[in-house]
């Protein structure tokens, strides 16, 4: 609901504030060419004058408006949204004897209720509004910035064309990148390479290289806390009624266990995913709404593919010397990305499409880990190739900040203190180092929600600016014209 509300102040500066502004820019050049002492000059200056204030009224005034009363009812949905969601679960799991589901329950009941009068307080008292405008003055500071970076390094038609497409004067500012979400895929019928007549999965399982029980859901060897929504479909056609909501044909535990000791020969065919449909746009509206802050506008297709790799169902932590050398091989193998040790020009092409990819675990615990391509003025050092792999994890409201934490990384982010920062990480940062309490205390009162900082947005686009192709940034190709040499006399030999 979030990402629907900004969305729509988005429409209001694109398809009326816009306008409007060109129309200004055109009406003050027109006023120049009279000369002072011409009345009709000084009528055009009324004019434009009075066309700037009924603008800054219908749109500033009116995003605040629109966007307050979005917010509010989207508050009062969500909230109603998890906690029926919760009681649900809690019915279901009662009847069922299923403890994990009424404790997952009445968790969603307890941080629904709970988030949802504090974000319902924030914006009764004015807090929002308050930090609408804190934003309002952050996004002018951030396009003065923006435009001294990009005057630096481009000029001419490059410059116009990048200025245009990001909106740096007019407009939703914002770099528009279109990226990709994968969910890697388990598939019961894939032949193992070692031994063809049996599903690679079964070869697997007994191997101990990866716990099918637990990546089907039936066991839990990380934790309570650490539980996934991983998702099995049997591959059998179902004839549905066509309603909404998502589609469900999961395979039980007898099944699953058919299927092992029967060494795959028994027990339908089925596909494991490693999150649920609503897990995943949870995670990524999410990431569109923050990116936001950063002055990027991200969206991104869905797309799954089959893993096969046990180090691409279970993915090397930082407990092994590996981690970032492993995510490479999977980001070139199985997402089709360039290494820049081979193919330079494409990795930086790469940057223009981010990748996520939702993948099963990782062997210690973590929840995401990202490539950058290049150095960071933080401190972070390049790797040989970009994208980034998360995980699923239950509660939404804590971890569904996941994704774009690891693309923060991607555009050069570093870790930070503080648990109202995207960018905070509990391994490796503190919550309450130097201002991070009273800060936490304003930030429930001003977002209520971890955000992206303004120096977080600047160091964003030092990234950007410095490292991404001018194409991807809004500059056409240059095309050169190669003309046929003339043809020589007749007889000529070249």
């Amino acid at each position: 609901m979030a990402l629907v509300c900004t969305e729509i102040t988005e429409w209001i500066e694109e398809e009326v504030s816009k306008p409007v502004e060109e129309w200004e820019e055109r009406q003050e050049k027109r006023c120049k060419d009279y000369p002072w002492y011409d009345p009709r000059g000084w009528v055009c200056w009324f004019v434009t004058i009075l066309v700037k204030v009924v603008r800054w009224v219908v749109v500033i005034v009116g995003k605040w408006v629109t966007r307050t009363v979005c917010k509010l009812v989207g508050v009062v949905v969500e909230a109603v949204v998890q906690i029926v969601g919760g009681l649900w679960d809690v019915i279901v799991g009662i009847v069922t004897l299923d403890w994990r589901r009424i404790l997952d329950g009445l968790l969603r009941i307890g941080l629904g209720a709970v988030l949802g009068i504090i974000r319902l307080g924030r914006i009764l008292l004015l807090g929002d509004t308050i930090d609408y405008i804190i934003e309002e003055i952050n996004k002018e500071r951030l396009r003065r910035y923006v435009r001294g970076l990009l005057e630096a390094k481009y000029s001419g038609d490059t410059l116009s064309q990048i200025k245009a497409a990001i909106r740096l004067d007019h407009g939703a500012f914002g770099l528009r990148l279109h990226g990709t979400a994968y969910r890697t895929v388990l598939d019961s019928e894939t032949p193992s390479p070692r031994e063809p007549e049996v599903p690679n999965l079964v070869v697997l399982h007994e191997q101990g290289a990866i716990n099918l029980r637990a990546l089907c859901g039936f066991e839990f060897d990380e934790g309570f806390w650490n539980r996934k929504r991983y998702k099995t479909l049997k591959k059998e056609t179902v004839l549905g009624g066509g309603g909404g909501g998502e589609f469900d044909n999961p395979i039980s535990a007898d099944d699953l266990e058919t299927y092992l000791t029967s060494r795959g020969a028994d027990g339908p065919p089925f596909i494991v995913l490693p999150m649920r449909d609503g897990a995943l746009d949870t995670k990524l509206s999410t990431a569109s709404e923050k990116g936001r802050e950063l002055a990027l506008m991200l969206d991104f297709d869905r797309e799954n593919r089959e893993v096969t790799e046990a180090a691409h169902i279970v993915h090397p932590g930082y407990d092994r010397p590996n981690t970032h050398s492993a995510l490479t091989d999977f980001l070139t193998d199985v997402l089709d990305r360039r290494n820049k040790g081979t193919e330079p020009d494409g990795a930086t092409a790469d940057l223009c499409h981010p990748v996520a990819a939702g993948v099963f675990r990782y062997t210690d615990g973590l929840r995401g880990i990202a490539n950058n391509l290049h150095d960071s003025a933080c401190g972070l050092g390049g790797k040989s190739t970009s994208g980034v792999t998360f995980i699923d994890n239950t509660p939404d409201q804590l971890w569904k900040y996941v994704p774009i934490h690891e693309l923060g990384h991607y555009f050069g982010l570093c870790h930070t203190d503080g648990v109202d920062r995207i960018m905070y990480s509990p391994k490796t940062n503190s919550w309450w180092r130097g201002w991070a309490i009273p800060r936490g205390v304003l930030n429930i009162y001003l977002q209520g929600e971890p955000t992206f900082s303004y120096g977080e947005a600047k160091a964003t686009w030092d990234y950007v600016v410095a490292h991404f192709a001018p194409q991807c940034l809004g500059a056409r190709p240059v095309v050169v014209e190669v003309r046929r040499a003339a043809a020589g006399p007749a007889g000529a030999v070249a």
